[in-house]
């Protein structure tokens, strides 16, 4: 049994823009569809086989956090693929960030988590 898979659920203000931006810019693939509260759902997968499931909340803006093993390599990828970024990577106490955003508007930080504590 895999216990490291991960499962997010983003909220989105155009769930059919924002999956294609997932899938066409930054490589995420259909995994299924799935029923979230009677809705139907796309759930895809990046290259970690993390799931991510997509629901459309066009009532509110939502700050979506997901978490990179690697911060800088993604801020370089998320360049080269012209993804809106929000300014360079920022250290905060919880880690290495990086804002960005999906064509409809959207707002995710990307977190590579880091321990700053003294060892």
């Amino acid at each position: 049994m895999n216990t490291d898979l991960k499962y997010k659920v983003l909220f989105v203000k155009s769930e059919e823009i924002s999956v294609n931006f997932f899938i066409d810019q930054l490589g995420f693939k259909m995994y299924q569809k799935i029923e979230i509260n009677g809705k139907v759902c796309p759930l895809l997968q990046n290259a970690n086989k993390d799931l991510m499931a997509f629901i459309e909340n066009t009532g509110r803006d939502e700050i979506n956090i997901m978490n990179t093993d690697d911060c800088l390599r993604d801020y370089y990828f998320f360049k080269q693929k012209n993804v809106e970024i929000l300014g360079k990577p920022q250290y905060h106490h919880d880690g290495l960030t990086i804002d960005f955003n999906d064509p409809s508007g959207s707002r995710f930080v990307l977190l590579e988590e880091r321990d700053y504590t003294d060892a």
